[in-house]
């Protein structure tokens, strides 16, 4: 059985073993743009366990090099369901303090925000009371666009996923940058 395997060597593969079912397979299962693909490669059909597991990575491989992961811009774009300003990443919220004489003051912003170099949120605020409420919205849609032009890499989930020219070489294969996880 397959003992010493890298987390990498193993990425979207995992292992069933079902005594009551007589179910010994590898199961490969990723993820692209919401759809789940899933594909089983038993023991029995493969000619036992370690034959199972390098047809799964076989499959695995091919999959991912038809289908990249998806870029860090790409995740950046996505409109989630409860988005109320109407651009990604960009939102507007009250910072409320208590005056001195007890009235409540507001003040009004636009934030944008982006995923920065090191995986942290970036955040970058624009004051209504500073620059009117339409270009405090406008100065931050820009920001964040600026941003997200200069996204590199794939999403964090799917760097697990990746493999450098070099370790690509050392295993002789071609040249090409691949996926293997």
């Amino acid at each position: 059985m397959i003992s010493n395997e890298s987390n990498s060597d193993l990425y979207g593969i995992s292992r069933i073993d079902d005594d009551q079912h007589h179910s010994h397979a590898w199961r490969v299962s990723l993820r692209r743009h919401g759809q789940r693909h899933v594909k089983n490669f038993t023991d029995k059909k493969c000619g036992g366990a370690d034959a199972a597991l390098r047809c799964a990575q076989r499959y695995r491989d091919e999959f991912l090099s038809s289908h990249p992961p998806i870029s860090r811009k790409e995740v950046c774009l996505v409109r989630r369901s409860n988005n109320q300003s109407g651009v990604t990443g960009v939102c507007t919220y009250a910072k409320r303090h208590e005056r001195r004489d007890g009235s409540i003051k507001e003040n009004w912003y636009w934030e944008a925000s982006w995923p920065g170099a090191d995986g942290k949120p970036v955040k970058k605020v624009f004051s209504v009371n500073n620059f009117g409420d339409s270009m405090a919205r406008q100065m931050a849609i820009n920001a964040r666009a600026e941003a997200i032009h200069a996204l590199e890499g794939v999403f964090w989930a799917s760097e697990r996923g990746l493999v450098d020219e070099v370790a690509v070489a050392e295993q002789g294969h071609s040249s090409a940058p691949r996926q293997v996880a």
